[in-house]
């Protein structure tokens, strides 16, 4: 079975399956300001209405909403989303960078507390607004390194890792509620990091030395900017996945065919190799962010910006072109991503 906000489906419903998006995304403490009240049928409406075509036109079935605790998670809308537009959504537990998130209260708890925590939300539902929802997170997020528009490599922390002692500790807590519940690990890394050391495999060591199932771990943006290709192959040693992302979304590069083009050629590359089946795909695109304005200036626009369908008309056609047959891109989307998130317990 995997896990979606409106219940358990069997995992051959999947389908095409997104491993990285958001239907709404905000900045911890957005959803104290009164500039970013939004009306919620509306809103409800509009992003169903993408997702629903996105379903008819590109067969998209499924996708994981990665939006963790403190970025404004809004089960409601997620459910509102998947029952108007008929597209599975999975739900995440879990946290943002300390540089970005992890509000004062989550610091202070142990790993036992955070563990029962993800247990709880992926097990009985989610809080949203000081409310029990019901409505079940299916994965766990866990997230390291620095701001997002920094250029700069994360800092040195405890054990000689770019992650702090409190972003070690969730970690933690990530594997033990992995290991309860029998659920995918599916990971932030920042990309300027992959240029003083390997933020993925500092993630996978962590989970490895608390027992975590490696096979159930998707390492995010391994793609953007890698020091060399072997980076992203020592992660599929390890046994876990790697997540092309931002596809249509030119983050930390100049153009969209720039960073799609790099996003293309290492992708065949490491088939060539013979990884296909520890690769999934996404866009990491904001559905929605309730921001009082958005310019080009700020990340949200492009997030926003790219057409849903990009994906299917231009990213997979351009792979074919470097020689990925169409059915080893069918598992990035398909194969790969069902096995990762069905539950291997409940």
């Amino acid at each position: 079975m995997i896990r979606t906000v409106l219940g358990d489906i069997p995992a051959e419903q999947a389908g095409v399956t997104l491993a990285h998006e958001h239907i709404l995304y905000a900045y911890p403490g957005a959803d104290l300001d009164h500039r970013t009240r939004f009306d919620f049928e509306t809103i409800a409406d509009q992003v169903a209405q993408v997702a629903q075509a996105g379903r008819e036109e590109n067969g998209i079935t499924s996708l994981v909403e990665m939006t963790p605790v403190e970025v404004y998670r809004h089960p409601p809308l997620m459910r509102a989303v998947s029952e108007r537009s008929g597209v599975h959504v999975i739900a995440v537990t879990g946290f943002f960078p300390e540089t970005m998130g992890i509000p004062y209260y989550w610091r202070r708890q142990t790993v036992e507390e955070l563990t029962e925590f993800f247990v709880t939300d992926l097990t009985e539902g989610m809080i949203f607004q000081a409310r029990q929802t019901g409505i079940r997170a299916g994965a766990i997020k866990i997230a390291t390194g620095g701001e997002g528009v920094s250029a700069s490599p994360s800092p040195v922390g405890e054990a000689g890792r770019r992650i702090t002692r409190i972003e070690d500790r969730i970690i933690r807590a990530a594997a033990h509620a992995q290991q309860a519940v029998g659920c995918a690990i599916n990971t932030h890394t920042d990309p300027n990091d992959y240029a003083v050391t390997n933020p993925g495999m500092e993630q996978l060591d962590i989970l490895a030395e608390e027992g975590a199932d490696l096979t159930k771990v998707i390492i995010g943006h391994a793609f953007i900017k890698p020091r060399d290709i072997d980076q992203i192959t020592e992660i599929c040693d390890r046994g876990a996945t790697v997540n092309v992302d931002h596809v249509g979304i030119p983050w930390k590069h100049d153009s969209t065919d720039q960073l799609d083009g790099l996003l293309a050629e290492r992708v065949t590359e490491l088939v060539e190799r013979g990884y296909g089946d520890r690769i999934t795909m996404s866009y990491d695109r904001w559905f929605f962010n309730p921001r009082a304005k958005v310019t080009e200036l700020d990340p949200e626009f492009l997030n926003a910006k790219v057409p849903y369908s990009h994906m299917f008309d231009s990213f997979l056609p351009r792979l074919a072109k470097l020689g990925v047959p169409d059915e080893v891109s069918r598992r990035f989307l398909v194969d790969n991503p069902r096995r990762i998130f069905e539950l291997a317990s409940s």
